[in-house]
């Protein structure tokens, strides 16, 4: 997945040269809204995707994203979306739009920021490198990810699967319960190619927003520009 990337979603026209561009309350709202609706956007228009397929829609049956053999199954998926909006068209009828954002909005704008925010920060930090398609092979993309530590309740909530990620990429078959004790095993025998980083999961989410902005086209191993100290 890290051959060929070579940086981040382009930003909108209007935000290039942006005299907010450089601010803290620019990087805060940025994120946020990355944070909150990055997974809808990803299925309306591939955003963050792929360059070759930037807004191509996951809701499309006949998208560059899915194979001939799929189309059925794109339409099957669409129908369920149709009668889900359906249902909660009807139910802020019934009981009220407020109560149906209150109730199944909000709870859906959690699940869109943890979904984006755990997946932003497995692969995106300063110390993971990209691959030119001269380099790169399974193991050493399997390894372009970090492990990050979010505190005993959210580690626990959420089933590790943000603290044992790079044995779930070396091992995408194993079962989840067994992730824990892979990576110690793990851990030591890759040394200094494993990637792990404490920072407070906020702290990180904003700074590597900010920092890990790009990376040039050149040589075979590229890390992001316009960072700070990378992560242990």
């Amino acid at each position: 997945s890290y051959r060929g990337l070579q940086s981040k979603p382009s930003t909108p026209a209007w935000m290039t040269d942006s005299i907010f561009d450089e601010t803290p309350l620019y990087h805060l709202a940025m994120v946020t809204a990355q944070s909150l609706f990055g997974w809808p956007m990803y299925l309306y228009r591939n955003a963050s995707g792929p360059k070759y397929a930037r807004g191509a829609s996951h809701f499309n049956p006949s998208s560059v994203l899915f194979r001939p053999e799929q189309f059925g199954q794109i339409v099957i998926s669409d129908v369920g979306l149709l009668l889900t909006i359906a249902v909660l068209t009807y139910a802020s009828w019934v009981f009220s739009a407020a109560t149906v954002a209150f109730y199944y909005g909000v709870p859906y704008l959690m699940v869109n920021f943890w979904l984006v925010t755990i997946t932003f920060l497995q692969h995106t930090d300063a110390a993971v490198p990209h691959y030119a398609d001269d380099s790169w092979n399974f193991v050493r993309g399997a390894l372009c990810t970090v492990d990050r530590d979010f505190g005993w309740i959210l580690n626990t909530c959420l089933h590790h699967i943000q603290d044992s990620h790079v044995a779930h990429h070396v091992f995408s078959q194993m079962p989840h319960y067994h992730a824990l004790e892979a990576t110690v095993h793990l851990k030591k025998k890759l040394g200094k190619y494993y990637h792990f980083d404490d920072t407070n999961f906020l702290v990180a989410l904003y700074h590597n927003f900010k920092h890990c902005q790009f990376i040039e086209d050149t040589g075979s191993v590229q890390f992001f520009r316009n960072t700070s100290t990378p992560a242990n």
